[in-house]
């Protein structure tokens, strides 16, 4: 079995911008792991490979069935109907294995997020493809479906492709990584490294640094042979004019022995030829600068500690309810500069008590030193944040567009001509924002589902290293992204319709 992509070129039609020129790849049994910034185009070439765009020039070979399981679930096709209840002994383990019953089949539409996953995932190997691609499988599914799915996963004996920043899940599938990149002339190149996810981007930094530290080595020694060979010229300058007859005394038949003396010598043929060779190793070094190309090494990253207060936070022991669903909480104090982890299955009551804390923290006025970032901005708050960008001065816009910049975003992809931002973008825009009011606490829901591998690992960075002195309370399902930057864990229980929250 095998795929093969053979210099592919790609352009969206009307764009004007290639997105893939000359790119090839080969992929065997086996997981592999697609990664990249957001806009790179990791969905669009998989929907190549899959045959669901053709590119514009080269050819995609693949040697049989291949199946592209998006982001979104849109539901059972008629033809995922038929395998499912063939009754292939296949299809029931994996039913079985994935948790996914007949009665939970017949009523779709109404499963959980990672119910629907898990279904999706079904109706894909049911048909028993030789090609799987996966598009972001674990977005907002809690540790029960995401183990679920890895254990249906590693029994599948095909090619197997997957884009995904979820390190952990990657890593549990696949020992290597195919890193997409955005070059100076804007199309998009491929780092294959043979390592998991995080070690893979471990790697391709680490290669980064030494290919910047190399050019930046070769741009000195160039500098340093077009200096020698500039001062040996000036050097060969003054002595052809001290080697000149003009001005001597015609008489002066000493004066004129001595420089052709001088002359015949060869000193200054011998200076011209030193100059020469520097001059050479000066221009060869330039253009092995201009055929490598400069490494792109961006500055990455915001402070956040500057001008911020620092505070001591409480909450006062409470039942919190949702419906017919109830939460414990005890009484809660939080020092500044915490930084804790709230984990959880789905329905657990994660969301239900961060929201909660914040609103205790309005009502004592201290939300004023906050920054709630929840799983989704509403259409008001979304307007509500555009609108304080809007009402900026171009500088300080143009500070805006920079730290987001430094956070991953592209200049290019920030802000539409409508203003439209991705939730991803929004996120990272409010953030932007947060900086000029001093906020010292920071409660974010999920904040990596809408964030690509690049983003969430600059956020890391800056929870870690920058944001060492604020309290930070981060719900999510991303372990490595958790254990990076968190020291503490409270974990809420759920059993029925009531939970706990245990610290």
């Amino acid at each position: 079995m095998f795929l093969l992509i053979d210099d592919i070129s790609f352009s969206y039609p009307g764009s004007g911008i290639m997105l893939f020129s000359d790119l090839s790849l080969s992929f065997s049994q086996g997981w592999t792991v697609i990664a990249g910034a957001n806009g790179v185009g990791k969905s669009t070439l998989m929907s190549i490979a899959a045959g669901e765009l053709e590119p514009d020039n080269g050819r995609v070979r693949r040697s049989g069935d291949a199946i592209l399981c998006p982001q979104v679930f849109d539901g059972l096709k008629p033809e995922d109907w038929a395998d499912i209840f063939s009754g292939d002994n296949h299809v029931g383990m994996l039913k079985s294995t994935l948790s996914i019953t007949d009665e939970m089949i017949e009523r779709e539409h109404e499963l959980s997020g990672g119910e629907k996953k898990r279904l999706q995932l079904l109706a894909a190997l049911s048909h028993s493809p030789e090609l799987l691609i996966l598009d972001e499988p674990t977005n907002h599914l809690d540790r029960y479906s995401r183990d679920l799915m890895a254990k249906a996963l590693k029994d599948f004996d095909g090619i197997g492709i997957m884009i995904s920043h979820d390190r952990s899940f990657a890593s549990a599938l696949s020992s290597r990584t195919v890193i997409l990149s955005r070059g100076m002339d804007g199309t998009v190149a491929a780092e294959d490294i043979p390592l998991p996810l995080g070690a893979a981007l471990e790697e391709s930094d680490r290669r980064k640094k030494a290919g910047r530290d190399s050019y930046e080595s070769i741009q000195s020694l160039m500098s340093a042979e077009n200096m020698i060979a500039r001062k040996l010229g000036e050097r060969s300058q003054a002595k052809r004019r001290n080697l000149t007859k003009r001005g001597i005394d015609s008489k002066d038949h000493d004066a004129k022995a001595r420089i052709d003396g001088a002359r015949l010598s060869g000193k200054d043929a011998s200076l011209d030829g030193a100059m020469r060779n520097h001059a050479t190793r000066s221009r060869q070094l330039g253009e092995k600068l201009e055929s490598i190309g400069k490494p792109l090494m961006r500055k990455e990253g915001l402070s956040l500690q500057g001008g911020m207060r620092v505070l001591d936070l409480s909450f006062p022991a409470s039942t919190l309810k949702a419906g017919d669903y109830s939460l414990s909480v005890p009484e809660l104090t939080i020092k500044a500069g915490s930084h804790i982890a709230i984990t959880g299955l789905n329905g657990s009551g994660k969301t239900l008590f961060l929201k909660a804390f914040y609103d205790h923290q309005a009502e004592l006025g201290k939300d004023r030193y906050i920054l709630y970032l929840p799983q989704e901005f509403s259409s008001e708050e979304n307007e509500r944040i555009l609108s304080l960008f809007r009402s900026l001065d171009d500088e300080e816009k143009g500070n805006i567009i920079s730290d987001m910049f430094r956070m991953g975003s592209e200049p290019s992809s920030i802000f539409s001509s409508s203003l439209s931002p991705s939730p991803g973008e929004m996120k990272k825009l409010a953030l932007a924002l947060s900086r000029r009011d001093g906020r010292s606490v920071l409660l974010m829901d999920e904040p990596t589902n809408h964030l690509d591998i690049v983003s969430m690992r600059i956020l890391e960075r800056m929870l870690r290293e920058d944001g060492r002195d604020m309290t930070v309370l981060l719900v999510s399902h991303d372990e490595a992204f958790l254990s990076a930057c968190t020291d503490t864990v409270w974990r809420v229980e759920r059993e029925g319709q009531s939970g706990v929250l245990l610290v």
